[in-house]
């Protein structure tokens, strides 16, 4: 797979560091490659990793009172599921 290292313009389509370049010009794959914009890379190497996302904002729930409020911690939020021990051991195992 050829991967361009650095910004190209080609058949009027921009290709951005990373992209896989189309391999169908003999003459421009050879350009690319001896400018040292283009590189090969084999498909082998590329692992993709997979990283799990934590939450970056406020949790979800409007502040009111709730009538049964099942949380440990005290919060009375309305719309949000209580943070009882069992949630939390099951949110910390891993998978």
């Amino acid at each position: 797979m050829l991967k361009a290292k650095t910004t190209i313009l080609y058949n009027s389509r921009i290709y951005k560091p990373g992209s896989e370049l189309p391999a169908s010009n003999a003459a421009m794959v050879a350009a690319w490659t001896a400018a040292g914009t283009a590189v090969w890379v084999d498909d082998d190497a590329e692992k993709k990793t997979v990283v799990k996302a934590k939450l970056k904002t406020a949790e979800p729930g409007l502040a009111g009172k709730a009538l049964s409020s099942e949380a440990e911690d005290g919060d009375n939020l309305v719309g949000k599921v209580p943070k009882t021990t069992r949630r939390r051991k099951k949110q910390e195992t891993p998978v």
